[in-house]
């Protein structure tokens, strides 16, 4: 018919997510996003419209998986999401389920089968943090043998003791740990949320507080992996002196820090409504079974979906809003039925729609479908096409992906067609201009990226240095700082995100920045080599890394450190959770080398009225004084009301 066929197969993410285990959502509220599952969760897309909700628990779910039972003394007191994190990073797996209670020195695993000889072979007998760790066959907890919700006894201390942490007391300012054990105990009680409280838990309170929640958070994170690296240089007998107890009263940072953490940056108050430039919306029936598209409220135990309307939603954009009307309207007219997830039907078309809009309002929409025979695809697509038009939106560019999968999240060999108008869309950002595919990362809030990013390239200090980009995505942040650098080198899983930025580079005259597809565990140690030799000794290496959740891997860790000539890193992570653990490693001491350590924090607020919150840390490597005893390096950057921190 004319449409342009632009992929019938892209590589998976680095930890993809199975197939009916994950919903995305936003703010909390599920709903479909294919391209951050092939960034392993990323980042921005998880926090503001954000991230991914596990659908509920059934056998169906657990179908052509293998479970284990793994343990280990270093599994004690651990969450079950570092354990999680780490056996996705260590592996190299995709894992399907996990569950762990805090207390316990093992967990039960599932991974698909095709999966689990490699998943045995990468674990079994492998270290965590000293202690080996053990892989025996077991089988998943069945969801059925849990404790029935509203079975808890009113009489017992315990019941009255959760319901107590269910509420605040009036005056009562939490921090995001309370809201998300608030929320955790809410939906171990059974209480709905409504769309809008799970899209945005935190619009009760003004903006100014929402600020020092998260700054709250940040510090946080930064004594969380200040205590880690103390407690692993006690192990070893490295002593380091920015992890000693006195140390913050030197370099005037927050008690136990290892590191000053300055002034939170902010979404400026004329974006705090409507900032998202990327939504997905799911096609199905909401409570009174009307045709709804918009966010999921609740998946039912049979599997189906229960939507609800976005137009309450604060962050989501009034363009996009009457977008979803218009859908309503086309769905309900349409001779293709909306896609049943009940158990045993998997039937249907309609499924999600995904949108990016420009700055100048254009926009970009992507509907996911079931597969359609190439005989009926243009009775598909020709309303659609008509439908998007006739609204006078500025849609000027439309696609279609198809996914037979459960789960809304597209699998890695998802065909995409390219039905109408633009293959890409234009978005500008710190003077340069991004064309940007359907499926292409790109931070949601371009409005407070421009902030990150600025403060980003002042740590970094990047004149005439080698510039790494690692997990560069479209080219965002390697472009922005092209024109103030020697060369930069980026590196991105996805080979569309780096064609396209490639694509980006020419389009704004940009001749000395080179992008690399692959894992970044399997291209860094040898590009490291190769630019590095090309570039001369006497060339100063400096690098930013904008890594998905699960954090870096842990070959990506030890390049970084083992490059002497790298002399500073910039950490942009959207989980202070994994940050944590990767500064362990990078400021762990090796003999011979020099010894990275942690000099500035700040917390960004890329997603109000949500519990998500991006941090950004600059690592400088310093002399073995200096980590230490010595003084440390006078060059650090810092903020225009800050002074340096010193030895």
């Amino acid at each position: 018919h004319g449409y342009k066929l632009v992929q019938t197969r892209r590589p998976g993410p680095a930890f993809p997510a199975p197939q009916g285990a994950a919903v995305a959502h936003v703010g909390g509220a599920m709903s479909a996003d294919a391209e951050t599952e092939a960034r392993a969760e990323a980042g921005d897309d998880a926090e503001a419209a954000g991230g991914k909700e596990a659908s509920a628990s059934t056998s169906e779910e657990l179908e052509g998986c293998v479970s284990f039972h793994v343990s280990s003394k270093d599994f004690v007191r651990l969450p079950l999401e570092k354990v999680k994190t780490w056996l996705a990073k260590a592996s190299g797996i995709g894992i399907r389920k996990c569950f762990k209670v805090k207390q316990w020195g093992y967990a039960f695993v599932s991974v698909r089968t095709e999966d689990a000889a490699a998943f045995r072979t990468a674990i079994d007998g492998t270290t965590m943090r000293g202690n080996e760790v053990s892989v025996k066959d077991g089988r998943a907890r069945d969801a059925n043998s849990r404790r029935p919700r509203g079975d808890e006894d009113d009489d017992d201390p315990r019941s009255a003791k959760k319901r107590k942490k269910m509420e605040f007391p009036e005056g009562y300012v939490p921090t995001l740990k309370d809201i998300k054990d608030k929320e955790k105990a809410h939906k171990g009680a059974g209480i709905e949320k409504t769309i809008l409280q799970k899209s945005a838990p935190l619009l009760e309170w003004p903006y100014e507080t929402q600020l020092v929640m998260k700054e709250t958070y940040v510090k946080s994170a930064v004594r969380n992996f200040t205590k880690q690296a103390r407690t692993r240089s006690e192990e070893y007998g490295s002593p380091m002196d920015w992890v000693d107890p006195k140390w913050p009263g030197k370099v005037r940072a927050p008690a136990g820090c290892g590191c000053p953490v300055d002034p939170i940056i902010g979404t400026p108050q004329d974006s705090l409504t409507g900032y998202r430039n990327k939504c997905e919306f799911s096609i199905g029936h909401n409570t009174a079974g009307k045709i709804e598209v918009g966010f999921v409220l609740r998946v039912a135990q049979d599997q189906s979906q229960i939507v609800d309307s976005a137009d309450a939603i604060p962050h989501v954009p009034e363009a996009m809003k009457k977008l979803c009307g218009v859908f309503r309207d086309l769905v309900a007219a349409s001779p293709f039925a909306i896609f049943d997830r009940r158990r045993g039907m998997k039937c249907g078309t309609w499924r999600t729609v995904m949108v990016r809009q420009s700055t100048n309002g254009d926009m970009l929409v992507m509907v996911q479908t079931a597969s359609i025979p190439e005989e009926r695809q243009e009775e598909f697509t020709k309303p659609l096409v008509a439908a998007l038009l006739a609204a006078d939106l500025r849609v000027t560019s439309v696609y279609l992906q198809f996914n037979d999968a459960v789960s809304d999240a597209a699998p890695a060999d998802a065909p995409l067609l390219h039905i109408h108008g633009a293959e890409r869309l234009t978005i500008p950002l710190m003077g340069l201009n991004f064309e940007i595919g359907p499926l292409s990362f790109f931070q949601s809030n371009h409005r407070t990226c421009s902030l990150l990013y600025e403060r980003a390239l002042s740590w970094l200090r990047p004149q005439n240095a080698l510039v790494l980009d690692v997990c560069c995505g479209v080219g965002t942040i390697g472009l922005c700082i092209a024109r103030s650098c020697r060369k930069v080198v980026g590196i991105e899983l996805v080979p569309e995100a780096c064609e396209s930025a490639r694509q980006n580079a020419s389009l704004n005259g940009i001749k000395n920045a080179a992008f690399f597809a692959g894992k970044a565990e399997d291209v860094l140690p040898q590009l490291i080599d190769d630019e590095v030799a090309s570039a001369g000794k006497d060339c100063e290496v400096v690098a930013i890394v904008d890594p998905p959740r699960p954090g870096l891997h842990r070959d990506v860790l030890m390049a970084l450190r083992d490059c002497q000539q790298l002399k500073r890193v910039v950490y942009v992570s959207c989980n202070p959770e994994s940050l944590a653990d990767d500064v362990v490693k990078l400021t762990s001491q090796k003999e011979g080398q020099d010894a990275f350590v942690p000099m500035r924090a700040v917390a960004v607020d890329m997603f109000p009225h949500t519990v998500h919150c991006e941090m950004v840390l600059l690592l400088e490597r310093a002399p073995v004084q200096a980590a230490s005893g010595g003084p440390v390096s006078s060059e650090a950057a810092v903020a225009p009301d800050a002074s340096p921190p010193t030895g």
